[in-house]
């Protein structure tokens, strides 16, 4: 309050006292940190090594979930070829609770027996990923026997509870129905029919926070630092928890949702199909009508193939746009292919001669210097126009006002120019061919605007004022604006400069070797940077979230493929149950004058409409889900290497394999 003296000094006296107390509070800590850094540490590695574990935990569901559900649909199918064989069992005197406790001690056999499996298979994958040669296969430091046993414990559960239900259907299953050649699908219950509905309103509301590319968290928590309502902020709280678990079940109740209301629960599809079939003929007609028979196993195998598929996507999709965004970013700190950092600025040029003289996997090379005063309060670096565009690393997204080709053609017409950092810009209005005077110690000069360089700072709005928040970026001068052909020119000796040398290197070479061949020149260098070498120090680095991000990368990576090859195989086998399910309808069919190729191409239209539908829906999904997390990653952070979406020809391979699999897996089993 200024207008009460009294108050204001009280005010200020209880400030120091609080800032007084805090500095004690931090001596305190400072002291309780030495004391027991050991325990801190520790603490540190436990609380990191459960925070990895319960990662891995979250991105193996998928694989997890789809092993339930694949041996849950592929229990009901079989279970169906068995009818006669639950009727013989029935009419034997086996009760229901007989049939099905022995049916589900099949199931526990065969999760004891996959178990063993997962076992030995875990203990060769750990030879691999982990690179030790062991003498024995079994090592407790990599798998201890607790692992193990739960393991078997696990496949046992996952293989009982996927047969569980299907076992106590068919128990049930009456002995004159079991004789029956086709039985159709028994009609859900009311309450079933509202459980699609709520499982696709709740996926597409997150597939549409995803094509928005909208992160609801950082929304909230801005909006509660720019003195929003708080109140309004803690309502919000369960809101933004059932965001983040959609993130990684969204996707999965809407695949089930619009599989279960498109393909089961309406005839919607079965009319499209019927539509589409006209072009091939009364064959493709009398397939169209015999997907109408058992539309709960057809929406099944959409739900299975449209979920793997997009699964496969969105992790092919997210190892790619995350590997594009490390080496970016790798190449943006070391500024091009290798950089040379030179102790005497006066030297630069001679010490290139030197490097291009010795070195010939040089394609490019060019001399940028940075300016250690910080004038008109933004760095300077100066640029060669004629050599930098072809060397330097840059991306076009951080230029506005005009091309790098147009500022820096500007550059070579006029040394008096400036490429101007955006921050800079927008904190003194300043606009594109506008002038600004800078007090350089060799000189003032007055130079006009010719582009912009950096990103868009980003203002909040909060109680205490507007911010700015924007990354550290710099202007770009010419590099003939000091006069620098000669070392004895004024800006050697008053300007004071930080020199690189940057170097574009021919395709093929080997930037590490590069770099210790300019190291052994004995030249008067204090640096040599490479892009090869800090990718390979970035991608082994010890760092905890680096190591998190890439360890995920790589389980993600293995999961993907058992998950695929989980779900080919199980196509494949509820192709073949089908087909012997319907061995006799096909008989009849022959004896009727069916060839074998009218045969096959009937099975595979019944077939093709489900499965090109799933895989086209899996693909759009996957990479709108890609789409969604590369853009919520980076929307709130004023970064100049920005996360984009990259699909490079290896990741088009990949999806294409696992796509050709899906339709092997289903096309196979019919030409047998």
């Amino acid at each position: 309050n200024p207008w009460d003296t009294q108050t204001s000094a009280n005010n200020v006296q209880t400030i120091a006292d609080n800032i007084n107390n805090k500095i004690l509070a931090n001596y305190e800590y400072n002291g309780y940190v030495q004391n027991n850094l050991g325990n801190i540490l520790t603490s540190f590695q436990y609380s990191f090594s459960g925070t990895i574990l319960i990662n891995l935990i979250i991105i193996s569901l998928p694989v997890f979930f789809v092993a339930w559900y694949l041996g849950s649909t592929v229990s009901d199918v079989s279970f169906n070829l068995r009818r006669r064989e639950i009727g013989l069992l029935s009419t034997k005197g086996l009760s229901s609770g007989q049939i099905q406790r022995m049916f589900l001690a099949e199931a526990l056999v065969i999760g004891l027996i996959g178990g063993l499996i997962g076992v030995f298979g875990g203990l060769l994958l750990n030879q691999v990923f982990t690179g030790i040669n062991l003498e024995t296969l079994f090592n407790p430091q990599l798998l201890s026997p607790y692992t193990m046993i739960f393991t078997v414990i696990f496949g046992m559960v996952l293989s009982f509870t996927s047969v569980f239900f299907s076992a106590r259907r068919a128990s049930r299953l009456p002995a004159v129905d079991s004789l029956r050649e086709y039985m159709p699908m028994e009609a859900d219950r009311p309450y079933r029919k509202k459980l699609p509905w709520v499982a696709f309103i709740l996926g597409a509301y997150k597939i549409t926070i995803f094509l928005l590319g909208v992160n609801i968290n950082s929304l909230i928590s801005q909006a509660q630092f720019s003195g929003g309502n708080y109140i309004i902020s803690l309502i919000l709280g369960p809101f933004v928890i059932l965001d983040q678990v959609l993130n990684y079940i969204g996707p999965l109740l809407f695949f089930w949702g619009l599989t279960k209301l498109l393909i089961q629960n309406s005839l919607k599809f079965q009319q499209l199909a019927s539509r589409a079939s006209r072009i091939t003929g009364d064959l493709g007609a009398l397939a169209a009508k015999n997907v109408r028979r058992n539309p709960a196993r057809s929406a099944a195998i959409a739900f299975l193939i449209a979920l793997i598929i997009g699964y496969s996507v969105q992790i092919t999709g997210q190892m790619a746009s995350e590997q594009d965004y490390i080496n970016r970013q790798v190449l943006y700190r070391v500024g091009a292919d290798l950089t040379v950092s030179v102790v005497n600025a006066t030297n630069a040029q001679t010490i290139l001669d030197d490097i291009i003289g010795n070195v010939s996997q040089i394609r490019g090379s060019t001399i940028e210097c940075t300016l250690v005063q910080n004038s008109a309060g933004t760095i300077m670096r100066t640029i060669d126009p004629s050599s930098w565009m072809d060397v330097a690393y840059y991306e076009n997204d951080w230029f506005s006002g005009a091309s790098p080709e147009e500022a820096l053609n500007e550059f070579r017409a006029s040394n008096m120019t400036i490429i101007l950092e955006r921050k800079v810009a927008k904190q003194y209005n300043m606009n594109l061919y506008d002038e600004i005077g800078i007090d350089f110690p060799s000189g003032p000069r007055k130079l006009k605007i010719v582009g912009f360089f950096g990103p868009e700072p980003i203002e909040i709005k909060s109680t205490f004022g507007d911010s700015s928040y924007a990354v550290q970026t710099w202007s770009y001068v010419p590099r003939n604006l000091f006069n620098m052909s000669s070392p004895s020119s004024d800006a050697f000796q008053l300007e004071s400069f930080e020199t690189k040398i940057l170097i574009k290197l021919k395709d093929g070479a080997n930037g590490t070797e590069v770099a210790e061949t300019i190291r052994n020149l004995n030249l008067e260098i204090y640096g040599v940077q490479s892009f090869d070498e800090e990718l390979q120090r970035t991608q082994a680095t010890t760092d905890p979230y680096t190591y998190n991000n890439l360890l995920v990368l790589d389980v993600q990576r293995l999961g993907l493929l058992f998950v695929v090859l989980a779900a080919s195989v199980g196509t494949a086998l509820i192709s073949i149950v089908s087909i012997k399910e319907r061995s006799r309808e096909a008989t009849l069919m022959s004896v009727k004058g069916l060839s074998y190729r009218q045969l096959v191409w009937m099975f595979l239209s019944e077939n093709l409409a489900v499965v090109i539908f799933s895989i086209v829906l899996g693909l759009i999904v996957g990479l709108i889900i890609v789409y969604g997390n590369v853009a919520s990653a980076s929307v709130y952070l004023p970064e100049l290497v920005k996360r984009r979406v990259v699909f490079p020809n290896y990741s088009l391979v990949a999806i294409g394999s696992y796509v050709s699999l899906i339709f092997a897996s289903t096309i196979l089993p019919i030409a047998r």
